[in-house]
């Protein structure tokens, strides 16, 4: 994947930046007080670190405050039910993560539907998992940790960040293809988990090379496998999954969303300074040092993912219900 722009590219988005808030005034007068935006997870989080690095971009390009609103618990549950109750004129976005479709398709007690509730605007990056163990761990490899799940059932287990979502999920999927036990235990706050990792209480966790930037560079804790199909290229030094789980592969996203009902013409701008945001050289440098991969959609193509993931996460609603 490129990660600079070329000359063209460059000075058609400060062009672009230039264009967008004046021809959106025109149109719709927005905006013309701050904006939220809203996200599942506590300080620190893959969503919390993403949301403040384009806040200023947003900014520069809206002509208004930018204010970063954590709404953590329940997997996402609490912040997306509370977005999905405010008005739906641009004010309240939603920093939704493949997580939340996640819950959407496999939980039938799920507080939202992400079909039916929410109005896209455009994803911002995508990123694949890992799985953390502490660095004085006696597995070294993912492939010591399944031996040692094979051969003492249920005995392990491992930190997700709520049920039913993405995480949970992309390690049930892993046991199944595997066919080890490994005991789920659900935290809420990522700093518990990160300590509990670090001490040994846990034997894994799966989560964001974000969450762990801080202990992985100070040699607490090391990733022992990475959920995309093939080594990911922000973190080469990391295997992936399917060395030892032929055939596994997730990948997960992050985007701007709101309450459905967005008028399209609110929609367009706001995916249009998204993209000013996410083709910006110091914005991708910093997605990329913690293992995120900047891109952007139109609101219908981030709609058009968000179905196709849907329908992908439904058959695995067996792992929630059981």
């Amino acid at each position: 994947m490129p990660t600079g722009l070329n000359r063209r590219t460059l000075l058609g988005s400060i062009a672009f930046a230039a264009g967008v808030p004046a021809i959106g005034r025109a149109q719709t007068g927005f905006p013309s007080k701050p904006i939220r935006i809203v996200h599942g997870y506590g300080p620190g989080s893959n969503p919390d670190t993403i949301a403040r690095i384009i806040s200023p971009s947003l900014m520069a390009t809206l002509g208004q405050s930018v204010v970063v609103e954590p709404k953590p618990g329940a997997g996402e549950r609490i912040a997306a039910q509370y977005v999905v109750g405010q008005a739906a004129d641009g004010y309240t976005l939603y920093l939704i993560t493949g997580g939340a479709n996640v819950i959407s398709a496999t939980d039938p007690q799920a507080p939202f539907n992400t079909l039916k509730d929410f109005s896209y605007i455009s994803i911002l990056t995508q990123f694949p998992f890992a799985l953390f163990t502490a660095a004085n761990s006696p597995y070294r490899t993912l492939g010591d940790l399944l031996a040692a799940a094979r051969k003492n059932p249920g005995k392990l287990n491992y930190a997700h960040s709520g049920v039913g979502n993405t995480l949970h999920l992309a390690v049930e999927l892993m046991k199944a293809k595997a066919g080890v036990e490994i005991e789920p235990v659900a935290y809420k706050d990522t700093g518990q988990q990160i300590a509990d990792v670090i001490s040994g209480r846990l034997d894994v966790a799966i989560s964001t090379f974000t969450s762990f930037t801080g202990p992985l560079k100070n040699g607490q804790v090391r990733a022992l496998a990475v959920t995309s199909k093939q080594r990911w290229p922000f973190n080469p030094d990391v295997p992936p999954v399917a060395d030892d789980v032929p055939g596994y592969e997730v990948v997960s996203w992050l985007g701007l969303a709101a309450p459905a009902g967005l008028p399209p013409d609110i929609a367009d701008k706001l995916a249009a300074a998204a993209k000013i945001a996410m083709v910006q050289p110091d914005v991708q440098s910093k997605l990329q040092g913690l293992g995120n991969e900047a891109h952007s959609t139109t609101p219908a193509e981030f709609r058009a993912r968000v179905e196709a993931d849907y329908a992908k996460w439904k058959p695995l609603a067996k792992f929630v219900t059981q």
